[in-house]
């Protein structure tokens, strides 16, 4: 101890000054603030991260949850546009691919009500599809068995798919207290309805899952509350969803099960008990207690959301964080300590006044070897230096380069050393005159620090965008004697960010102005026309979306690409062609004083556009519909005039298309009832607004009323009687023609089988299919079931055809009316001689009956021509062996002239108009119809 304390070293620091007690306690302080405010702000961080990735996967989990309720409402849709019945095969052909998209969607179900008396005809009707059907319900201990005796049953009867379902099958859900409960609320509530966690009929009774469940019910029915809803209820759509399946599938989907959380989803139980149906275990790191201390505990979130009623959990764990997270604070704590301590210590030097020449020698010495230490340090870090750092002196002309490190030779293509002596004006683009190398020069001239952004040149001439800082170097005399220039280079970035502005404006396909570039383009021009009006034209490719169904997306786009390409072509410099989006373009037209000129300079670009186009060995040709809108009299702003050229551009596809329509204010309005019309006409089915009239067809030898047209009519609650030449076309373009025409065809054939039960003989009905049903491939198959489900004999529809809709595509349209001839079922050809069908085809088409159209008919008394041809049709048609019924029969000059043709039967207001069930039941009661000439 005595030679310890008699130590030089103890000697020299027995005394500690309070100067370094104050720093020490100062600097200490200062480091566990610092420390305490980075670890919090770590803290925060990742509790943020982890609750944004919590965030992540709660909304991937109600996505698919979303998603399978929306699976659930599209069955029920389906079922709703039917009445309420579809056949198995519809079922199947719908549920199927729906079924099969994801794997957590084990069955689509449909369950419908039978009543203890239906029972016994029910499950024999079943067993002539499987001979051991019969209705069962699950004993508590999961084995299924015979359905016991009850007032009411909820049969499973529809199941997609049936494989790994088959227990479902036949199954009577109202057995089941779960399923009984949850169904009731749905039926009361009308909306998708989910039951608890429960064990479901799959997988032997060990899969725990939900059922979705949404009511059907009867078509028509006023659901107006509770007890409405009940008395209407048909049965239920069910979607089975294994619940483990779907967050484990969604979630490995997205790639959100990695990161080290571990996720728990609870449901409840009948009983209200919460059931883990989902987990995922976070891996826990082995971590000393001071670890523990320094990262803090575990983290958990939970969130919660409900899916029909059903309310889930989803919690997320998030394990203790490790040293590798806490990188910062720790810093902080280790260099404030290290800091502190050096601090104290320079204090403590500086307090200690013994031996001050011996202290002072020692601290030189050693201020010495860390100051070269440092300039070596200093050295190797500049030439390790990422970006180019350059030495010039600021006292020779031309700021020579006295020092470049590597990364400058390196990025500016130079060897070791071959940039030293050269003039600083040597790495500028050669005649360059940009604003930032001006700034640099009289950052240079004042002797002050500068900073710009340049355009550099390479030694073998690419072009660098480079931020470029210089600093000056003053001497101890305050004298600058050298610039320090550092350098960082911006090219990739200054690039993507030009591709990114030049994407926000122009079209990536085309390169055409998009949208957002069009406003501000229309804008310029209207500000510079003067007094010349400004033209904006919504162009559209006609027909273009056949290229893209019949040749792929791909053609399509290169299709798209070579038109846009014509189309700038034709322009003029100071016009714009801009892509509105898909086959849609807009032009900007100035320096037109009239609509004649703007017409003119249009036909130059429509001329262009329907020029043939080669892609890929195919020869393409377009038309193109177009409207125009002109600045100021049909717009003051980018926005009106765009949108009165897209509503002129309508107006000329609606004409015929390929044509140009200028706007009119009345074109406004017909945009406008033309969406009404279209919001009206997606209702009308839904709540019963069409009725059927009947025309009669009258035989000719005996005067007989052998069959009837069916022809729909739409009574609107505000738009009153809607003709059909206003909303079929709309049907078709739409999509609506082909529920409607479902519906056409099932009540026209439950009327004729009502008029046949009646006594009123073998009435025929005819019904009008159109060009969009008539390529449905489930026709027949909808055909067969309308006549199974009403009883009409199939040689009592007649099913009627236009020549157009058959010369799409013939071969298929042939196999098609075979298939409908098989049947049974009677064909015709409407209105006959107005299409353009070659007698080749006539021949091979399975028809029995050609009708004539009306304008034949028309011209039989004013034109021998016409007459003539009405003569030649007849005889066609005999020598073909079909019958001739004639269209439109007005006048008894008509009526004779068809007798004496041989004309076998006749449709026309001289014997009645189309007429609704009542009045025309009347003219059927008779059994012969008389004809009544139209008065003059």
């Amino acid at each position: 101890m005595k030679r310890l304390l008699a130590h030089p070293l103890f000697q020299r620091w027995r005394v500690v000054s309070r100067a370094a007690v104050a720093t020490s306690l100062a600097g200490f302080a200062l480091t566990a603030i610092l420390f305490g405010v980075a670890r919090q702000m770590e803290g925060e961080g990742a509790r943020a991260e982890f609750e944004q990735r919590t965030a992540v996967r709660m909304a991937a989990v109600t996505r698919a949850f979303d998603d399978a309720v929306r699976d659930l409402r599209a069955l029920n849709l389906l079922f709703a546009a039917n009445g309420g019945t579809i056949t198995r095969a519809s079922f199947d052909a719908f549920a199927r691919p729906l079924a099969a998209r994801n794997a957590y969607l084990l069955a689509l179900e449909y369950q419908r009500f039978i009543t203890h008396a239906q029972r016994p005809a029910f499950e024999a009707a079943q067993r002539r599809l499987w001979p051991d059907y019969a209705l069962r319900e699950r004993l508590p201990s999961g084995t299924l068995v015979t359905a016991g005796v009850r007032a009411r049953y909820l049969v499973t009867d529809y199941v997609a798919p049936i494989s790994g379902n088959g227990d479902a099958f036949g199954y009577d859900a109202w057995s089941g207290a779960e399923e009984r409960a949850t169904t009731e609320r749905a039926i009361d509530s009308g909306a998708p309805t989910a039951t608890p966690v429960l064990h479901l009929l799959q997988g032997d009774g060990a899969l725990r899952g939900v059922l979705l469940i949404m009511p059907v019910y009867r078509a028509g029915a006023v659901l107006a509350d509770v007890r409405a809803r009940r008395a209407a209820a048909l049965g239920t759509t069910l979607a089975v969803l294994d619940a483990g399946m779907l967050v484990g599938s969604s979630l490995e989907d997205a790639r959100l099960l990695s990161g080290g959380d571990g996720l728990v989803l609870h449901g409840r139980d009948m009983r209200g008990a919460r059931v883990a149906v989902f987990s995922h275990p976070a891996p826990q790191p082995t971590l000393a207690a001071w670890e523990r201390w320094l990262g803090g505990g575990a983290d958990t979130l939970m969130r919660s959301f409900e899916v029909g009623g059903m309310r889930w959990e989803l919690t997320a764990l998030r394990p203790p964080r490790t040293l590798d997270s806490q990188v910062g604070s720790l810093s902080i704590l280790g260099y404030g300590c290290v800091l502190t301590l050096a601090a104290a210590a320079l204090v403590q030097q500086r307090s200690v006044r013994t031996r001050r020449i011996e202290s002072l020698v020692e601290r030189r010495s050693a201020d010495l070897a860390r100051a070269a230490g440092a300039l070596r340090l200093h050295q190797r870090a500049i030439e390790s230096a990422a970006n180019p750092i350059l030495l010039i002196s600021a006292t020779r002309p031309g700021y020579p380069i006295e020092y470049a490190n590597p990364a400058c030779e390196r990025l500016l293509g130079y060897g070791p050393g071959e940039l030293l002596g050269r003039p600083l004006a040597v790495l500028a683009r050669p005649g360059s005159d940009e604003p930032g190398l001006e700034e640099l020069r009289q950052a240079l001239r004042a002797r002050r620090k500068g900073h710009a952004l340049v355009r550099q040149a390479t030694r073998d001439e690419r072009e660098l965008v480079s931020e470029v800082y210089i600093a000056p170097v003053n001497n101890e005399q305050g004298l600058t004697e050298h610039f320090v220039v550092t350098t960082y280079d911006v090219t990739v970035a200054k690039r993507y960010e030009a591709e990114l502005a030049h994407r926000a404006r122009y079209d990536t396909l085309t390169g055409l102005a998009n949208r957002a570039l069009l406003a501000d383009r229309i804008e310029r021009a209207i500000a510079a026309a003067g007094s010349l009006p400004v033209w904006a034209v919504a162009l559209d490719i006609d027909h273009f979306k056949l290229v893209n169904d019949t040749l792929g997306r791909r053609l399509g786009d290169e299709a798209l690409r070579a038109l846009a390409t014509r189309i700038a072509a034709a322009l003029r410099q100071t016009d714009t062609a801009a892509r509105a989006g898909g086959d849609d373009f807009m032009l900007v037209l100035t320096g037109c004083s009239d609509e004649r000129q703007a017409a003119g300079r249009l036909q130059a670009v429509r001329e262009a556009i329907a020029e043939p186009l080669q892609v890929d060995g195919h020869t393409l040709v377009f038309g193109s519909s177009a409207g125009v809108a002109g600045y100021p009299a049909d717009g003051q702003d980018p926005e009106t005039l765009v949108k009165h050229a897209e509503v002129a551009m309508y107006r000329a596809k609606q004409t015929g298309r390929n044509a140009v329509q200028f706007y009119a204010p009345h074109m406004n309005a017909h945009a406008t009832d033309r969406l009404a019309l279209e919001g009206a006409l997606r209702g009308a089915l839904r709540e019963d607004q069409f009725e059927l009239h009947f025309q009669p067809q009258v035989e000719l030898g005996s005067g007989r009323v052998v069959g009837t047209e069916a022809l729909i009519r739409w009574r609107h609650p505000q738009f009153g009687t809607v003709r059909p030449e206003r909303f079929i076309a709309l049907a078709e373009e739409t999509g609506l023609i082909v529920p409607i025409g479902a519906w056409v065809l099932r009540a026209a054939c439950r009327q004729n089988v009502h008029w046949q039960r009646a006594g009123l003989g073998q009435l025929r009905i005819g019904v009008n299919l159109s060009a969009r049903q008539f390529s449905e491939p489930d026709l027949v198959q909808t055909v067969r079931q309308v006549l199974d489900e009403t009883g009409l004999p199939p040689d009592s529809l007649e099913i009627e055809l236009t020549e157009s809709m058959m010369m799409a595509d013939i071969e298929a349209a042939i196999e098609t009316m075979r298939c409908l001839k098989t049947m049974g079922v009677k064909l015709s050809i409407d209105d006959f001689g107005t299409g353009y069908s070659s007698l080749s085809y006539l021949r091979r088409l399975p028809v029995d009956v050609l009708k004539i159209d009306r304008s034949f008919v028309r011209d039989i008394a004013g034109s021998a021509d016409g007459a003539a041809m009405v003569g030649a049709i007849i005889s066609l048609a005999h020598g073909l062996r079909k019958q001739v019924i004639a269209e439109g029969v007005e006048t008894l000059a008509q009526l004779d002239y068809l007798r004496g043709c041989g004309c076998d039967e006749v449709q026309g207001h001289i014997f009645s108009r189309p007429e609704p069930v009542h009045a025309v039941e009347r003219l059927l009661r008779q059994g012969r119809a008389e004809p009544v000439p139209l008065q003059a």
